[in-house]
Parts: structure tokens; C-alpha cells; sequence
């Protein structure tokens, strides 16, 4: 059955711009359009009297003239996987004391949980990916990374492969994230990395995973360390992905740049020189402006400065139980925009194209022939995107033709 969806307004976010000083003009926008769906994809958009001939004569309606619609959201770093909160943590930064309980409380939390994988799936995992979905996102970046033994991450794997098409949460995207943090039964990164390319590395294809990932952070893994695991994923035919300088310059940036990593996270503690560097490499900065409001971080990725030198921005949500326990894209835009300085359009393609762009995917545009993953948004005016926050302004999300 054919499906004709009536709008407002959309904006595709489809050809070839950048995203310094973007408008919703050159990002596509049509007014009162409509968008054919067959089969899941796109047979025709356009203005609703251009591609009226196009439109089925037994295809289902759905008015959202009072809406405008945009690609499904792109949320390029995430890390859904866990078992256990930390809202202790929390309420301890709020008292001005140190979080009593860290990352490897979830790392324990995550394990146990692995005891029975589906029911971790089915009670804990899939409710906060269905949040996601509601609220716009359609396509996720999925990282391991809580379980840090290698039956564990590999079980982590098989989740995310097990689920990633699945019509009731966002497509997932796998990532192996195995440096994460020191497992407790290691008492050495060096000893731990060494482990994780002769015996993780080699495997993770076969459960699925396309990126790998590392946080390469002072106190955590250095450059080198990350630099050995990151030319081993590649040699193993993973792409890659980098958490660089979030806390602090660890020299990551530089690496990462040099590896023509796909995505450089984070990036909060760089130099001029670090944005000349990425400037001169393919890769798509991921900047997580929630993760900044949430931990009062003193410093910012310069997002503006990597714009005008034609870096591509991604805006995500870090999803995670200590830093960033954000579920909506729509939350980060408003961030991307009070933090960064971006406009409605700059940030609108932040979770839709850079994000794609990053992860090597064809989401993120509203073209003839793709996916037809879209959200149509209650509001006046697209200018309004990253304007209001702490509600969800999605009035419908479609994934793959389907109302979510």
C-alpha cells in the first residue's frame, strides 16, 4: 500500500553544501509538500501540485499540514548498553563531591546483567532505545564498552546485530568500543590493549561490529596506545571512531587526524593547531554539548572555528549513565545552538547529515529512492529547531515507511 504524506513544509537535507552559515533553502526546504512512500522508500517528493500525478490513486493519507517534516535524526555517539543508573554520581557533583561510584560501578552492573541477555534486552536496553526513536532519532550509533571482557563486548555485539533492523527502535550502527576503561582484572592499559588485538579484535567483525572506538583521554589511554589498537581494528577492516580530548589534551586529535579516523568525538580541549590538522583530514567532528552542560565542562569543541574552515560538524547525545543521560537530539540541538552558536539550519544538519556523514550512512536526507525515516515536527517555523526544549516537539516519526 502506498502512503502520501502531506506537510507543511520539508526540508530534505539532501545535495551537496557545507555547513558553515547553511539556510533551510539550501538544505532543500519545500513548502506545502508531500512525500510519496512505497515499499518503505521514497517514490516522489516535492511540492504537493508538482508531483501530483505521481501520487497513487488508492494511497493512504496522512495530513501533518500543520508540521514540518526532516529527515529521521542521526544520533552519531551513543552509548545504550548499560545496566544500572548513576544518579548517585550526580547528585554528588551537584554537592560538590566526588561521584562515588564511577564507571566501573556500570561496567559491574553491565556484566551481571549479561547473565541473561535477552531479558537485559527486552527489560532494560530496548525500553531507552524506544524513547530515542519517539522522539526522532531513526538512526543510532550503538558502542559496546560496560562489559570489558571479551564474552561480554562479544555479547554486547550480538545484541546490537540481533536488533539493529528491528521496526520499533532506531537502526542500529555497531561499534566496538574494547578501550574504554581498565578492566579490574587488569592492572596495566599497555598489559589490556595488548590483550585487545590478539583476542578481541580479530573477532569483532564476526559479531558485527564496524567501527571501532577509544577513548583516548588523559588518565585513561594515551595517543600510542589508542594509535596500536586503532591500526589494528583497521588491519581487521573496521572503520574508526576516537572520544579525543574531551577532559583534557591528550594528543588524541593529532592521532586521530593522521588515521583519518571518521569521526574525532569530543574535541573540547583543542588547539588552533589541532583545528588546522582536522581541517586537512576527511573527518567529521562529533560534538556532545549535552555532555558539556551536564558536567559544567570549562572548555568547548570551537565549533564555529571548525566551520569556517570547512569541518563537518556532527551534534550527538553521548548517551550514557554517568555523563550524558540524554535521551532526544532535540535536547542537543537546543545545547548545539546555546553552546556553539548555531543557527536552526546549522543545527538541524548536525543531527541529520554530519551525523550520516560520520557513519558512513545513507540516513540523514529525504531523497527519491532512500528510506523514507523522517519526523515531522509540531512547530510554527523550522527557524523555531533548537529553540524550545525539555518536551518532545515530534508529532510522527516514520522509520522505513512505518509510523513508529
Amino acid at each position: 500500500m502506498a502512503l502520501v504524506v502531506r506537510a507543511r513544509e520539508v526540508v530534505t537535507c539532501d545535495g551537496n553544501v557545507l555547513q558553515n552559515g547553511v539556510t533551510f533553502e539550501s538544505l532543500g526546504r519545500v513548502r506545502d509538500a508531500a512525500i510519496v512512500i512505497e515499499e518503505g522508500r521514497i517514490s516522489a517528493i516535492g511540492r504537493e501540485k508538482e508531483i501530483a500525478a505521481r501520487i497513487p490513486r488508492n494511497a493512504e493519507e496522512i495530513d501533518l499540514r500543520d508540521c514540518a517534516v526532516v529527515p529521521g535524526f542521526v544520533d552519531a555517539h551513543a552509548h545504550p548498553l548499560f545496566a544500572g543508573d548513576r544518579e548517585a554520581d550526580f547528585a554528588a557533583r551537584m554537592r560538590g563531591e566526588k561521584p562515588p561510584l564511577g564507571m566501573l560501578h556500570t561496567v559491574r552492573e553491565t556484566r551481571a546483567a549479561l547473565a541473561d541477555p535477552a531479558a537485559f534486552y527486552r527489560d532494560t536496553v530496548r525500553p531507552r532505545l524506544q524513547v530515542m526513536l519517539a522522539h526522532g532519532t531513526t538512526t543510532l550509533e550503538a558502542k559496546t564498552g560496560y562489559a570489558l571482557t571479551k564474552r561480554g563486548e562479544f555479547a554486547l555485539l550480538d545484541l546490537i546485530a540481533a536488533h539493529k533492523n528491528d521496526p520499533d527502535v532506531p537502526h542500529l550502527i555497531s561499534t566496538f568500543l574494547g578501550v574504554h576503561a581498565l578492566p579490574p582484572e587488569f592492572d596495566s592499559c599497555d598489559t589490556y590493549v595488548d590483550t585487545l588485538i590478539a583476542d578481541y579484535i580479530p573477532e569483532a567483525r564476526a559479531h558485527g561490529a564496524v567501527f571501532a572506538d577509544a577513548f583516548c583521554e588523559p588518565g585513561y589511554f594515551t595517543a600510542e596506545q589508542t594509535r596500536r589498537y586503532l591500526l589494528a581494528a583497521l588491519r581487521q577492516g573496521l572503520r574508526l571512531r576516537v572520544h579525543c580530548d574531551e577532559m583534557a589534551d591528550g594528543g588524541a586529535v593529532a592521532m586521530a587526524a593522521e588515521l583519518e579516523a571518521d569521526a574525532l568525538d569530543h574535541c573540547n580541549c583543542i588547539d588552533d593547531e589541532a583545528v588546522r590538522k582536522i581541517a586537512e583530514c576527511r573527518s567529521v567532528v562529533v560534538a556532545c554539548p549535552a555532555t558539556i552542560a551536564y558536567l559544567d565542562l570549562p572548555r568547548r569543541a570551537p565549533v564555529r572555528a571548525l566551520l569556517e574552515r570547512g569541518v563537518t560538524v556532527a551534534l550527538a547525545s553521548d548517551f550514557n549513565p554517568g555523563t550524558s543521560p540524554c535521551f532526544s537530539l532535540q535536547t542537543v540541538a537546543y545545547f548545539g545552538r546555546k553552546l556553539f552558536g548555531l543557527d536552526a539550519a546549522e543545527a538541524l544538519y548536525g543531527v541529520t547529515r554530519a551525523a550520516a556523514r560520520s557513519l558512513h550512512s545513507d540516513a540523514g536526507a529525504l531523497r527519491v529512492g532512500g528510506a523514507a525515516d523522517f519526523v515531522a515536527l509540531r512547530m510554527a517555523s523550522l527557524e523555531e529547531f533548537g529553540w524550545q526544549f525539555g518536551g518532545n516537539l515530534a508529532a510522527l516519526v516514520v522509520k522505513k515507511g512505518l509510523p513508529a
